[in-house]
């Protein structure tokens, strides 16, 4: 009995591609065991990765992950990355296909409140002193908030689009779930201006953006600049 449940476990975290590119499965590709590994994440790099589970060739394709997608890793057999999405679904995605992550740890992303942007002091003092204004708590500057509402701005320059939705990671709330954030309440606000207090002020005069900031059931938030020549772009992230 103890035998049978050894391979039973073994089995659970072998992943086997549907094809390979020379169309053979090697060695390290079906046996091998599920060790623990230094990489804590990793992201797509192709253009997609198939998220898998099962055994054989016929395991199942769970579901297919965008370019920059980041997955939670919990172990590796062979090249295969074993991993678990936002609903703790374990898989494996192929190595080839994803590069271990690092979140960016510059200045404009710290989780120090002292080596917060200029810019991000600037506006959570604008949003705070609405949000006082209208008898709210004030919202507190978020790291992890912060680095995902850089890098939806930063995506916005780099796939040139405007758009809660992003060709990259999808929907705000996927982008947030795939970054490892935790929500029961969310929203995102976008502005491209020339300055931070143009972009307070838009936002303001804006029913839905104003909505989102005077949310009172929101507590935390990031703020995330890029800037393309005269063009700021900026994301507000909210959360409970």
């Amino acid at each position: 009995m103890k035998r049978f449940l050894t391979v039973a476990l073994i089995l659970l975290f072998v992943c086997i591609p549907l094809q390979l590119p020379d169309n053979k499965a090697t060695v390290d590709d079906v046996a091998g065991v599920f060790t623990t590994t230094s990489v804590k994440q990793v992201q797509v790099t192709a253009s997609s990765a198939n998220f898998r589970t099962g055994a054989s060739t016929n395991h199942r394709i769970i579901t297919t992950y965008k370019k920059g997608t980041v997955l939670d890793v919990i172990g590796k057999i062979g090249r295969w990355y074993v991993v678990k999405n936002s609903k703790d679904t374990v898989g494996c995605v192929s190595g080839n296909l994803v590069k271990p992550y690092t979140p960016s740890t510059s200045t404009n992303n710290s989780s120090n409140n002292s080596s917060f942007s200029a810019m991000q002091k600037e506006m959570l003092g604008y949003i705070n002193a609405e949000r006082k204004a209208n008898g709210l708590s004030p919202l507190t500057l978020d790291k992890e908030l912060c680095d995902g509402a850089y890098l939806k701005s930063k995506d916005m320059v780099e796939n040139n689009y405007f758009s809660h939705t992003s060709p990259r990671y999808g929907s705000p709330f996927s982008m947030m779930r795939s970054l490892g954030i935790s929500y029961s309440a969310a929203g995102e606000n976008i502005a491209i201006n020339s300055s931070v207090k143009g972009a307070h002020n838009a936002f303001m005069n804006s029913s839905g953006h104003r909505a989102n900031i005077l949310n009172q059931r929101f507590s935390r938030v990031g703020l995330g600049f890029y800037q393309k020549g005269s063009s700021l772009y900026i994301t507000q992230w909210f959360t409970d």
